[in-house]
């Protein structure tokens, strides 16, 4: 298909980006080179061979046939069975009005066939994470005779997925970075490590509607309940009819034109072969069901991705499976294989990982995946180190907090001891004034021993 692309627009190389698994590529890849085709055989049919041709009176002169061929091929012909009369010019006509339309047609279809993954490309540009570079760098390590080079490539797609995988964890300070981080882990899941597989699963859907709505359009657009046409197909073909033969595609039109004369106008009524039908009847049968064939096999591949990524047993099994394949669990007994996928994997770790298995094999998953265990075991030693680390640390911070704690203790003990002795003087020399404490010797010499008492309580206290 990419020769056959590459030959129609004369492109030197084309390549496709390969961000995605085998089923979108029907969509995007295998759909979009029919299409173009198509486009391409029914545009021949009009340019160069005759699309349309009339049978007309025999007074007509070349001139007239080819006028009429031509006016009866941008107008519109309508349908009538041979089994019925013609119509009177005020009834109502089976009118065929697609054929003029149909390259234009069957490239819009080709365009909408590959909307979604520019979707899907603009998405996981928006994550931070190239997806593309990932499996570009996946698929030169798989070609490449170089051992090398296939670790340097394993080694670029691991530390590009961990730090991927570690930022989505972080969580920023201060109030405006930790309301844009709660804003985007609510909304757009990006912090939650689901961003990717919710914006793939988004994608998926976005092929399936395309597929469906594309029928119901040509229904639309053609007519003659074009979205039951490979069931009446399959119908005909089992009755053993002509399965090929459709009113939807009439290959015998009539054709009404009007042509002025000097004096007056004359209508004319001719007979026409819609040669170019012949070739849209089989184009449109394979387009169906190829459109059906899409909508069905993606539709599962929708589930199965669902599958894949949001229900836990089945994520469990695969990590663990690549896992034990490379012997990878035997190497680190006591490390937790569910947080390793709950926490540090999550789904968008999980939903690259499914994705290099799809496009370039288990083996390449199993090495990235290693690799992503091995930092996720480096990590959470780190931790524990850290953490033992810092626990003599708090204890030298515990002792000083308890000294500093005692001296602020003695210094209110002494605050609260000279608090007492200036109140125990100021009542001596209350007693002293009232008694007229100079005419009574007693108590002046008492004086000096209650200040060696009060002293030799401190002391001892």
């Amino acid at each position: 298909m990419d020769r056959l692309l590459r030959l129609m627009f004369n492109v030197k190389e084309l390549r496709f980006r390969c961000d995605d698994d085998p089923i979108d590529r029907l969509s995007k890849r295998y759909t979009v080179s029919l299409l173009l085709m198509f486009t391409m055989v029914v545009t021949t049919k009009v340019y160069v061979g005759d699309p349309i041709r009339c049978w007309c009176p025999a007074q007509f002169t070349d001139s007239h046939k080819l006028y009429a061929n031509t006016i009866c091929w941008v107008s519109n012909t309508y349908y009538v069975p041979f089994d019925n009369r013609l119509p009177l010019p005020e009834e109502q006509r089976k009118v065929i009005g697609y054929y003029q339309w149909v390259p234009l047609i069957l490239m819009m279809e080709a365009v909408f066939c590959y909307l979604p993954s520019i979707l899907w490309s603009f998405m996981w540009r928006q994550s931070g994470m190239s997806v593309v570079n990932v499996m570009d760098a996946a698929n030169a390590g798989l070609k490449t005779s170089s051992t090398d080079v296939r670790e340097k490539t394993t080694r670029y797609m691991i530390h590009q997925l961990d730090k991927y995988l570690v930022a989505r964890t972080a969580r920023p300070k201060g109030f405006l970075p930790q309301l844009k981080h709660i804003v985007s882990k609510a909304v757009y899941a990006r912090v939650g490590g689901c961003y990717l597989a919710l914006s793939y699963l988004f994608v998926k859907l976005m092929y399936v509607a395309n597929a469906v709505a594309q029928i119901y359009v040509l229904d639309w657009f053609m007519g003659n309940r074009f979205r039951l046409y490979g069931i009446d197909v399959i119908r005909r073909f089992f009755d053993g009819s002509d399965w090929s033969a459709s009113e939807r595609f009439p290959r015998v039109t009539m054709c009404d034109f009007i042509v002025r004369h000097q004096v007056a106008t004359h209508r004319y009524i001719v007979q026409c072969v819609l040669s170019i039908n012949l070739f849209n009847e089989k184009i449109f049968i394979v387009v169906w069901f190829w459109l059906a064939a899409v909508a069905f096999i993606t539709s599962l591949d929708f589930l199965k991705w669902t599958w894949r990524l949001f229900v836990h047993p089945s994520r469990m099994r695969y990590v663990r499976g690549l896992l034990t394949s490379m012997n990878e669990l035997k190497r680190h007994p006591g490390a937790d294989l569910t947080k390793f996928t709950s926490d540090y994997l999550k789904r968008d770790g999980l939903f690259i990982t499914r994705l290099l298995s799809d496009n370039m094999g288990d083996i390449v998953a199993a090495d990235v995946l290693s690799g992503l265990w091995e930092f996720f075991c480096a990590h959470r030693h780190a931790q524990i180190e850290d953490i033992g680390e810092r626990k003599p640390h708090r204890r030298e911070l515990d002792a000083e907090r308890d000294e500093k704690r005692a001296a602020e203790e003695r210094q209110r003990d002494d605050l609260d001891r000279e608090a007492r002795m200036q109140r125990a003087a100021g009542d001596r020399t209350s007693v002293a004034g009232d008694g007229d404490g100079g005419d009574n010797p007693d108590i002046v010499a008492e004086e000096p021993q209650e200040e060696e008492a009060v002293e030799a309580v401190d002391e001892n206290g």
